[in-house]
C-alpha cells in the first residue's frame, strides 16, 4: 500500500473501505456504511493490517480494540476517523 491511497491529510470513509477491500479481499461494493461488521466476516489479520496502515500514514496510534463495540461499518469508520482527527498520543517523529 502506498501513500497514494491517501490523497489528502484526513481519513475518509472511502479510504477505510478501500483499505478493507485491499487487505481483506472483499468486494468494494459490499463495504457500505450500513453493513454489519459481523456479516463481513473480516479476518482479524486484515483488520489489524488496516489499523497499521492508518497508523503509519497518519502517525497516530490506534488501540487494537478500537471499534470492538461497533456494530456497523459506518460506526467503525467514524471511530477510525476520530482517532486520526484527535490522536490519543503525540504523533510519532519521523526518523
Amino acid at each position: 500500500m502506498t501513500d497514494a491511497l491517501f490523497a489528502h491529510a484526513f481519513l475518509t470513509d472511502e479510504d477505510v473501505a478501500d483499505l478493507i477491500s485491499s487487505k481483506a479481499g472483499l468486494a468494494r461494493y459490499v463495504l457500505q456504511r450500513p453493513a454489519r461488521i459481523c456479516d463481513l466476516r473480516l479476518p482479524l489479520e486484515a483488520y489489524m493490517a488496516v489499523l497499521v496502515e492508518i497508523e503509519d500514514h497518519f502517525h497516530v496510534e490506534i488501540g487494537d480494540l478500537v471499534g470492538a463495540d461497533c456494530a456497523t461499518l459506518g460506526a467503525l469508520m467514524d471511530r477510525l476517523k476520530a482517532c486520526v482527527e484527535h490522536p490519543a498520543v503525540e504523533p510519532r517523529q519521523a526518523a
